[in-house]
């Protein structure tokens, strides 16, 4: 009985001590971030604050970048994405702004700021903010990352840091382009996009359509063609960027050399898993004849900081 008694206060011990090292561990990564007393409009903007080591109390953005698809941010308040936030609600930022006594808002500049949607623009908040008694600081991203970067540091009176940053990114961006081959491959590319709805079990896959950011930011800087739209048809046609693919057989059309997958890669996993064991042949395509299958972040231009990491990825896929 004592043995078990013993045992018994040993495990509270223990369970003590590992709820006291998580509470002493969860403030910790709220607090390796200033929080500022703002709002800020604009992925990359939001992005390069974030590196910076500073978050917004709400934020305005597609939210298509790490730090926000991984759940690090749940603590700041989301209000949508800047066409929600400029024409679907147009007083959804000033009310916000008034409830919570916010007097700043930080707004990005960037002409093409998503390709998807050319009528989502963080600048257009302006008009909608004059005479609402809160301070507009607009950071310009359209001469480069740069001076974004450096006006940004400015704002938020991080110089220093970045500078620092500016040095990683320029030395891991001239190693990523290193790695680049120094002809064009002409590789034909069909990159596909693997969805889990919610916690359904259910599942379905988009295509990449041509022209997309992947087409600009990797497959053309290495001489890739991408195939997706040889899959599209009237019935298909691409809604920002992707469209759906109902049969996974209909890749044989393409016959790409290389197929990249993004978002979740089971649902396409499994779609070819099951469509090999019922059409033989389509093995003969050539990414599955030659095991040239990879799972790869996909990257919209957001999360500008991480794209020589990314580049590298995508390249060593590519080009081996």
């Amino acid at each position: 009985m004592r043995r078990v008694n013993r045992l018994l206060m040993f495990l509270g011990v223990l369970l003590c001590l590992v709820w006291s090292m998580a509470a002493e561990a969860a403030p910790k990564q709220e607090l390796d971030k200033e929080n500022i007393n703002a709002i800020i409009l604009g992925d990359r903007l939001a992005t390069v604050a974030y590196h910076l080591g500073v978050v917004p109390e709400a934020l305005v953005a597609r939210c298509v970048w790490p730090a926000v698809t991984k759940g690090e941010l749940s603590h700041i308040k989301r209000l949508g994405c800047p066409k929600r936030a400029t024409v679907k609600d147009k007083k959804l930022v000033a009310e916000f702004a008034e409830k919570k006594g916010i007097k700043r808002i930080l707004i990005e500049n960037t002409g093409d700021f998503c390709r998807y949607m050319p009528d989502a623009n963080p600048m257009n908040i302006i008009p909608l903010l004059q005479g609402k008694n809160v301070v507009l600081d607009v950071v310009d991203f359209n001469q480069g990352l740069e001076p974004a970067v450096r006006a940004t540091g400015k704002l938020l009176n991080r110089e220093v840091e970045a500078e620092a940053l500016l040095g990683k990114y320029a030395s891991d961006l001239a190693r990523a382009k290193k790695k680049l081959p120094s002809a064009k491959l002409g590789k034909k590319v069909l990159i596909l996009n693997g969805i889990m709805v919610g916690k359904t079990g259910k599942s379905f896959i988009q295509v990449e359509a041509d022209g997309g950011y992947s087409d600009h930011f990797f497959l053309e800087p290495m001489g890739c063609e991408s195939v997706g739209n040889l899959l599209m048809t009237k019935e298909k046609e691409a809604s920002k960027g992707y469209f759906t693919l109902n049969n996974i057989a209909d890749i044989a059309k393409a016959d790409p050399d290389i197929i990249i997958v993004t978002g979740e890669s089971f649902p396409v996993e499994k779609a070819l898993a099951g469509a090999a064991r019922k059409n033989p042949a389509l093995n003969q395509v050539t990414a599955l004849k030659n095991h040239e299958i990879y799972s790869l972040p996909a990257y919209m231009d957001g999360s500008v900081l991480d794209y020589p990491y990314l580049l590298m990825l995508w390249t060593g896929a590519l080009y081996r």
